[in-house]
């Protein structure tokens, strides 16, 4: 299954790498937040930083569940006589 997991990774990493190719020359819109307005990026660049923020949070989501179901014991069975 990890296999073809790699698989779509690539193929999603490559269509991603198109888009980005081919949009990155239209215009800049600027960043906008909480009042403040940043400098302008190329619509990719953010694509891809939404991207990346949301691999990181599903990432560091998936490493902390693991970590709890890791250290999760059952109860011990009581002898009964």
């Amino acid at each position: 299954m990890s296999r073809f997991k790699a698989i779509l990774l690539l193929i999603f990493g490559a269509v991603l790498a198109v888009f980005i190719v081919q949009n990155w020359y239209y215009p800049t819109p600027p960043i906008h937040f909480l009042g403040f307005q940043f400098l302008p990026f190329p619509l990719p660049v953010i694509i891809l930083g939404f991207f990346v923020l949301g691999f990181i949070a599903g990432w560091l989501g998936n490493a902390f569940g693991a970590k709890v179901h890791k250290h999760e014991t059952p109860p011990e069975p009581t002898p009964e006589s």
